[in-house]
């Protein structure tokens, strides 16, 4: 299975630090969509991968629009998950733009999911995310962080059908 990680290091700085911990349980390459690649070459990149599984940290990927502002991720093959590590309200209008039935969501733990369906009606399957601790700098709390990882991959796996 061809598996890539997309991340955006320069808004979100913990991120190289947080995919060692997804890259040891579910291992994969990773694209760094914060490195000032355009993006039209970035697109076509993730395009020529043909991954058969995407996972975005922070909705990395999500700067990638078509030609009439619509998410360009929609139009890669494969199953995405898109794990946020912030609240919803913290990545305002990203979480508005329409979403495949191939991708799913998953936000924070102690968000109400319920609710979140009710107001990002463009997103077909929102899920919690169980704790992941994305600032670490102990080894216990990144074990921690991978057995968690790893019961998320297999419920991931369950619910897009891998």
């Amino acid at each position: 299975m061809k598996l890539l990680y997309l991340i955006n290091s320069r808004q979100f700085n913990y991120h190289k630090d947080i995919i060692r911990d997804f890259t040891a349980v579910i291992p994969g390459d990773i694209i760094d969509m914060g490195d000032g690649t355009n993006l039209g070459e970035r697109y076509r990149e993730i395009a020529g991968y043909a991954p058969d599984v995407v996972i975005t940290l922070d909705l990395a990927g999500f700067e990638l629009r078509t030609g009439n502002d619509t998410l360009s991720l929609n139009n890669i093959y494969g199953k995405m998950a898109h794990i946020l590590f912030h609240k919803t309200n913290f990545y305002g209008a990203c979480l508005k733009a329409r979403q495949n039935l191939s991708m799913f969501t998953y936000i924070p733990e102690g968000e109400d999911v319920k609710a979140c369906m009710e107001r990002y009606r463009e997103i077909p399957n929102i899920s919690g995310f169980v704790h992941i601790t994305y600032k670490t700098d102990n080894e216990a709390l990144h074990g921690e962080n991978r057995t968690n990882i790893k019961n998320w991959w297999g419920i991931f796996k369950e619910d897009a059908m891998l």
